[in-house]
C-alpha cells in the first residue's frame, strides 16, 4: 500500500475547482479523487519499474499551497503555458529527482494515461514522452521499493 507523506492542508471540491478556473482547465476526476484524499506529498514506497528501467517519484505536487515554492498551479504554467517544447495535451503532476515530469495524459488517444517527459530527449518523440501505466490508480498502486541491481 502505498502512503503520502508531507502533504500540504486537504482540499475541498471547491478548491480544486478554483484551481481549474484559474488554470482554465478542467482536471480529470480520477485526478481530482487523488488530490481530494492527498494534496501532494511524498509517496512511499515511491518508485514505478518499467522494462528494466526505475523512475524515482519524489512528490506530487500540492495544489493551493507549497513550502518548497512548488505547486500544481506553478508547475503546470512554467511547463504548459511558458515552456514551448513541453508536450501538448499533458498534465503535470508529479516530480522526479532528476530531470522530467509525470504528466497526466488529457489527449484523446491517450487519455487517463501516465506518462512520463524525459526532457533529455527534445526531439527524439519515441524518447522524450514515455507511457508508464494506463490509469493513475494502477501507476499509484505500481509504486514499489528500489529493486535490487537498478
Amino acid at each position: 500500500m502505498v502512503v503520502f507523506e508531507r502533504t500540504a492542508p486537504p482540499l475541498s471540491e471547491l478548491d480544486i475547482k478554483r484551481v481549474e478556473n484559474r488554470l482554465g482547465i478542467r482536471l480529470p476526476q480520477d485526478l481530482k479523487e487523488q488530490y481530494l484524499v492527498h494534496n501532494g506529498g511524498r509517496p512511499r514506497p515511491r518508485f514505478f519499474v518499467k522494462d528494466g528501467e526505475a523512475y524515482d517519484v519524489d512528490c506530487f505536487y500540492p495544489m493551493n499551497t507549497s513550502s518548497d515554492g512548488l505547486s500544481f498551479e506553478r508547475t503546470y504554467v512554467m511547463m504548459v503555458d511558458q515552456t514551448p517544447q513541453f508536450p501538448r495535451g499533458y498534465i503535470p503532476f508529479a516530480d522526479t529527482t532528476g530531470a522530467g515530469f509525470f504528466m497526466y495524459s488529457v489527449n484523446p488517444d491517450s487519455f487517463g494515461s501516465i506518462m512520463f517527459n524525459q526532457p533529455e530527449y527534445y526531439g527524439d518523440d519515441e524518447r522524450y514522452v514515455l507511457f508508464l501505466a494506463p490509469t493513475l490508480k494502477q501507476f499509484i498502486d505500481s509504486l514499489t521499493e528500489l529493486p535490487d541491481g537498478l
